[in-house]
């Protein structure tokens, strides 16, 4: 009989020896599986880490495929299978003799002894399975996990009051997850703090124990006292935050009105000091002059004086209209007077009296040139204020105004009407109503400018106020 065959028909054993061993290793790193779900779950009672039921079965599983897996594909020669053929059968080394002497002048009946004495042998009555106690552990183990698990929901006498304690502690959990669960909402989305992120993590964690029985009533009360008070502390960060964006808003909002005034008036400020100062000049030469005429003159230059300074404040166009009419008229006559050196009545005209009457005319020329820029700067506000991005941006620096006076009425203890991230919203929603403010008037360099400033102050105030 040649050696090959002999060979071949040893695979039947090899094959069968495989799974003996898969059956054995997979018990032995099963068990080892199911020790680290054992472990692993005590530690999720502990509270030391989270483990969910699908890892432990895949911890558990785990273990066996590896056990299989080595017991599969581990190097297995022919010459062991033959050490483990002759000691189960008792042939003593025939096997074994065959296959390491193949290939010597006996090879041939020594396989042929060998194949007689393996006819009447069966792999699977050689080689059986058998329950050792590594079976025995894993069993052990893996009912251990199932107990572990299912405890708190075991109907066993000797634990009525532990779950009552447990349920109690469930009560509470649910209790304070209702109060919390606007931070456990805003948690989730992308405008978040980190802080509301843990503390949302940590209600979820507590949830999640208390649901499985695993928290005491002791715990509960020790975990959730501390988490309430960090709920606390960021309630009051917010509140400050509010209150400070809030304060931020309503000071920009005024500051941005007192620039308007300013922006309008400054390009009359110049023209202002010119007439102010003639006004002085006035008042001191109605105290010198004692003649009739000059001081009729001179106060009739000084009420138009005033009546330019007042249209000016009151910014009445129209009556700023009448009045730059009737001073043009004024000035032609003062024109018509110095060129035929005459006056009204047409009398030849003394040096002080032309002298008085150039006086009047640059003095009509200056309130002209302030009347002209106050009409501009009149129009660039009424321009202004009636522009609907204008009155929207002013709108909503009310809105928020009006939440710091609510805000400032909140007693102490009570959340606020509005949230820092609906503050955040509103002055998004103001920033973007000034850059349509500046594509409107971007053809317009003052009102440009202007909604520019606006625009920076938005954006510095919320950098303030975060």
């Amino acid at each position: 009989m040649p050696p090959d065959a002999l060979r071949q028909h040893l695979r039947p054993f090899q094959r069968r020896i495989r799974t003996v061993l898969a059956w054995r290793y997979g018990a032995i790193s099963g068990t080892i599986g199911a020790a680290t779900a054992l472990l692993m779950d005590i530690g999720d009672w502990q509270g030391a880490w989270t483990v969910e039921p699908l890892t432990l079965i895949a911890l558990i599983a785990f273990g066996v495929v590896v056990g299989i897996v080595y017991a599969l594909w581990r190097p297995l020669p022919v010459e062991v299978v033959a050490q483990l053929i002759d000691r189960r059968a008792h042939l003593k080394d025939r096997v074994t003799t065959a296959v390491l002497c193949d290939a010597t002048p006996f090879a041939g009946p020594l396989c042929e002894d060998a194949w007689h004495h393996l006819a009447s042998v069966r792999p699977a009555r050689l080689f059986r399975f058998r329950l050792t106690a590594w079976h025995g552990a894993i069993v052990a183990l893996v009912l251990a996990v199932v107990v572990s698990r299912l405890l708190p929901q075991l109907p066993l006498p000797f634990t009525a009051r532990w779950r009552q304690d447990r349920k109690e502690a469930e009560q509470m959990v649910e209790q304070v997850k209702r109060v919390l669960n606007p931070i456990a909402e805003h948690a989730k989305t992308a405008e978040a703090s980190p802080t509301e992120k843990r503390l949302a993590q940590q209600l979820n964690e507590l949830y999640r124990r208390a649901q499985q029985g695993r928290l005491s009533k002791k715990d509960a009360m020790v975990k959730l006292n501390k988490l309430l008070a960090e709920a606390q502390k960021l309630e009051r960060q917010s509140h400050e935050h509010l209150r400070r964006v809030s304060t931020k808003a309503v000071t920009a909002a005024q500051t941005l009105r007192q620039q308007l005034t300013r922006r309008a008036m400054a390009s009359q400020m110049d023209a202002l000091r010119p007439l102010l100062q003639r006004m002085q000049e006035l008042e001191r030469q109605l105290a010198q002059t004692r003649d009739t005429r000059q001081r009729q003159a001179l106060r009739s230059e000084l009420q138009s004086l005033q009546r330019t300074l007042d249209l000016m404040v009151q910014g009445d166009l129209q009556a700023l209209q009448r009045h730059m009419e009737s001073l043009t008229l004024q000035m032609a006559q003062l024109r018509q007077m110095l060129q035929s050196d005459k006056d009204e009545q047409g009398r030849p005209l003394t040096e002080p009296e032309k002298r008085q009457l150039r006086q009047q005319l640059q003095s009509i020329q200056q309130q002209l040139q302030a009347l002209q820029l106050s009409r501009q700067a009149q129009e660039f506000l009424r321009k202004l204020m009636s522009d609907p991005n204008f009155q929207e941006a002013m709108r909503r620096l009310a809105e928020l105004q009006k939440q710091l006076e609510q805000l400032q009425q909140l007693q102490q203890g009570q959340m606020p009407n509005l949230s820092p991230e609906e503050l955040e919203r509103m002055l998004r929603e103001l920033e973007r109503a000034i850059e349509e403010l500046a594509k409107r008037y971007g053809d317009d360099e003052k009102i440009r400018e202007l909604a520019r400033q606006l625009l920076e102050a938005v954006k510095q105030m919320k950098a303030g106020g975060t």
